[in-house]
């Protein structure tokens, strides 16, 4: 097994010193939970450093667990960072699983079923408080992890969201306008967490607390969304938009 770091001790590299077991399988207790507690202590430290800033030693003080247990049990440092991420997509799939559609279920029933997913997925899917935070980091700082992250994770129910869409919207509606349509959405899916802070900045406490839960939210998503694809005139509304496409020049800006 290669090293993960040149810098460790013999003794920290010592597989003797690690359970017994093949290397990335669980099969005792201490394994078991030599693992959780790596993976619980990982999340927190990718999310708060990063990927290529989080170190090795820094999760293994966290887990209290020796160094050379990270290259046992997940090969290396993007393993474990593979792990950790697959996790939260696992969690978030089982506590709030995707739709499955029905013959008899209209596509505006399937369009709120999937939002309040979406939105439940993003507002209440977040147990320990690092992980849309973990997930915004490797959307902006991408690992090799991303791709698996978007085909397996958003790709399936952005598909369920297209197909809807193409439903409610004309049949001859391009198809960049049913990807514009389902990016609407996500978009205000995703603002609802990533901007809560200045959303409280915003907006009233109490205005939230009335309006701004997850049943309001989606409502009001699904209620736009629809109007905006069920109306025969959005196309020419789109049309018609007032668009500068020179940015307009100050009078400090002239030459």
């Amino acid at each position: 097994m290669s090293s993960i770091n040149p810098s460790l001790s013999a003794s920290d590299s010592d597989p003797s010193r690690l359970p017994s077991g093949a290397s990335g399988v669980s099969s005792s207790p201490v394994e078991q939970d030599t693992r959780t507690r790596l993976l619980i202590a990982a999340g927190p430290v990718f999310a708060e450093s990063g990927y290529q800033r989080a170190t090795i030693r820094d999760i293994s003080h966290a887990a209290n667990v020796n160094v050379a247990s990270v290259a046992y049990y997940f090969g290396d440092k993007m393993g474990l960072y593979r792990a950790v991420i697959e996790q939260i997509r696992r969690s978030r799939e089982q506590r709030f699983p995707a739709p499955e559609n029905t013959p008899d279920q209209s596509p505006e029933d399937s369009l709120s079923l999937l939002i309040s997913t979406m939105l439940s997925r993003m507002i209440k899917g977040d147990q320990h408080g690092w992980e849309s935070q973990l997930i915004m980091r490797e959307m902006d700082e991408p690992t090799s992890v991303f791709r698996e992250m978007v085909q397996e994770f958003f790709r399936p129910i952005y598909d369920q969201l297209k197909t809807v869409l193409r439903s409610l919207l004309p049949t001859d509606a391009d198809d960049y306008v049913v990807e514009q349509f389902a990016l609407s959405v996500v978009g205000q899916c995703v603002y609802y967490r990533i901007g809560r802070l200045v959303i409280n900045e915003l907006v009233p406490s109490e205005m939230q607390d009335q309006h701004f839960g997850i049943e309001s939210l989606c409502r009001h998503i699904v209620a736009t969304t629809i109007a905006s694809a069920r109306d025969p005139k959005f196309g020419q509304r789109k049309r018609n938009v007032r668009f500068d496409r020179e940015p307009k020049r100050f009078a400090d800006d002239a030459p």
